[in-house]
């Protein structure tokens, strides 16, 4: 007879203390007023590795990697766009709504590169996260499956919300 091995079972453990959090919540929050948010980048990747290193499987920590330049550059992109929105609706109700509707259509890849970015620079023991989800798939969930949830005043919002999150899991 054929015996099947037993699986093991690893409890997800969280290491980190309330005070040495707290150090790291302060420092940020006051560094991110006195340079007017941009530190804001740099203190998001303190508490993602502080999270991350805390947090243990089988008795490794997984790690952030993540570059605050780059996640910078993205927010300034993000405050530009919605400038250019602000500006455009200021001018011109309709070349707002046109705005609008572009920046509409492009959040599906927006939001495709975040969770790329964002598994990409997490990892386990050395091991790189991946988040391999496709474009068309991307515009179907984040954009074609809210305006059908919209057109149904709503009634398909939880159906939407667990593509949504079918989409995220199954893709990473």
């Amino acid at each position: 007879a054929r015996t099947t091995p037993e699986k093991a079972i690893h409890p997800i453990l969280f290491t980190g203390k309330v005070s040495e959090y707290f150090g790291i919540w302060i420092v940020n929050l006051l560094l991110t007023i006195l340079t007017l948010g941009i530190y804001s980048a740099w203190a998001k990747v303190r508490r993602m590795q502080y999270f991350y290193r805390n947090t243990q499987l089988a008795g490794s920590s997984f790690d952030y990697h993540g570059n605050p330049v780059a996640i910078l550059k993205g927010r300034l992109i993000a405050v530009a766009m919605l400038a250019i929105y602000n500006a455009a609706g200021t001018a011109n109700p309709l070349l707002g709504l046109a705005v609008g509707a572009l920046l509409v259509c492009v959040l599906p890849y927006l939001l495709l590169k975040s969770l790329q970015f964002r598994l990409h620079n997490s990892s386990y023991r050395g091991l790189r996260f991946r988040f391999n989800g496709k474009l068309k798939e991307s515009y179907q969930v984040f954009l074609l499956l809210p305006i059908a949830s919209l057109l149904t005043l709503y009634l398909l919002a939880p159906f939407c919300h667990q593509r949504i999150k079918r989409f995220q899991h199954n893709n990473s």
